[in-house]
């Protein structure tokens, strides 16, 4: 009997310590990577001895080369282009999974936000000697002012993030006919333009 006791005894504590060997273990990397507004892919190595899983989310815009595995592996998740005007992140989750439990790991993706600049003034028309307008700058990003008219000064002649009141001081006009001034705002990937015309 003391036998058979110590022997159930032995075989609980292998057991056990076969559990402790198994238990859920699963790491990534990288567990951060960054991709531009114009969408990018991002390889992410899985370490683990066991099943694991891969999920975005339904509602993710993220496609994932290989969802489910079994050990090591290299996984690709590919981010489409964005119209976001703000900076946004896909979770992608790993897990693996032992008979009793579960492991997690999270990647992160930041993707850029798309450029955007918007123009817009209430008046457009400047007298023939010359003058001053205003227009207001509306931007995500940093912007600058040009024109191809000689002569036109702008107040600030660049910005960034924000809603910009700019002053554009316009020489005369010395033509013999009215001329029409084409003021640019530019940004890296948009643009936006404001029209005058001086008589």
């Amino acid at each position: 009997m003391k036998k058979a006791y110590l022997t159930l005894i032995l075989a609980l504590a292998i057991l056990s310590s076969c559990a402790e060997t198994f238990s859920p273990s699963i790491k990534i990397t990288p567990s951060l990577s960054e991709v531009p507004y114009t969408g990018g892919s991002v390889d992410i190595k899985v370490m683990t001895d066991l099943p694991w899983k891969v999920d975005a989310g339904e509602d993710s815009p993220a496609v994932i080369s290989k969802t489910a595995g079994i050990g090591d592996d290299v996984i690709t998740v590919t981010i489409p282009e964005t119209d976001n005007w703000t900076t946004s992140c896909v979770t992608v989750k790993f897990v693996a999974r032992s008979n009793s439990s579960t492991a997690t790991k999270k990647a992160y993706i930041t993707q850029g936000y798309k450029p955007y600049v918007n123009v817009s003034g209430e008046s457009n028309t400047i007298d023939r000697a010359g003058g001053n307008a205003s227009i207001v700058v509306t931007a995500n990003t940093d912007w600058t002012a040009s024109c191809d008219t000689p002569g036109v000064i702008f107040s600030p002649a660049s910005g960034s993030v924000g809603n910009t009141a700019v002053n554009i001081s316009f020489p005369a006009n010395t033509g013999t006919s009215s001329r029409k001034i084409t003021v640019n705002i530019t940004a890296d990937g948009d643009s936006d333009h404001f029209y005058f015309v001086q008589y």
